[in-house]
């Protein structure tokens, strides 16, 4: 980094900074200690090599975590259906998760997958920008969200949870609602996620 620059950083930091950007800025410095010393740990494994390797083990193994996935979205499911519709018989139960989570190469999994893409072309968003909103989402529903990134989402846009949560497809609202609920950590709910955005 340039001289000139890092006196910059530093004179802000210093002498410029309110309250509310220090607080970041030393919550941010703190982070990256903590990351640092949790990195060195995974012999130095940043979160960018973490997560491509992540992708490269999951893609390995995308039957099996796809099974479990589709197992968990099914329990979760069924788990709604009871509670709100308990008079639903299991054969009822049976047919309506046939619906809502369809084994793979059903017709009702084709007419999904179809329906899906159609959803996804309309948005025309890419998944790594559903995974930004979903970590933002996420973040800010477990107020971990820094004060000025929550200050830049509500001035670009006051309503942009609505409108992120409207751009998620129906797994990741379902994986979002379970996680936040605590029906599944986030170990479970991070891989379902990039299963589910084929990350």
């Amino acid at each position: 980094m340039p001289r000139a620059q890092l006196e910059a950083i530093l004179d802000f930091i210093l002498n410029k900074a309110d309250d509310s950007e220090f607080e970041v800025i030393r919550k941010a410095c703190e982070r990256r200690v903590r990351d640092k010393t949790a990195f060195a740990s995974l012999g130095g494994e940043g979160p960018g090599a973490m997560a491509r390797r992540m992708a490269n083990e999951l893609q390995t193994n995308v039957g099996a975590t796809m099974d479990s996935v589709r197992a968990t979205m099914k329990g979760f499911v069924a788990d709604i259906i009871r509670k709100n519709a308990p008079e639903v018989s299991e054969e009822q139960l049976a047919t309506l998760l046939d619906e809502y989570v369809p084994e793979p190469g059903s017709s009702a999994a084709l007419a999904k997958e179809a329906a899906e893409k159609a959803a996804a072309s309309a948005s025309a968003l890419p998944p790594e920008a559903l995974i930004g909103m979903v970590r933002s989402f996420v973040a800010y529903s477990e107020d971990r969200m820094p004060p000025s990134r929550q200050r830049e989402l509500w001035e670009s846009n006051p309503r942009w949870q609505d409108e992120y949560w409207a751009a998620f497809p129906a797994e990741i609202k379902a994986l979002v609602k379970a996680y936040l609920e605590g029906k599944i950590d986030g170990d479970t709910f991070g891989t379902a996620v990039l299963s589910v955005l084929k990350l």
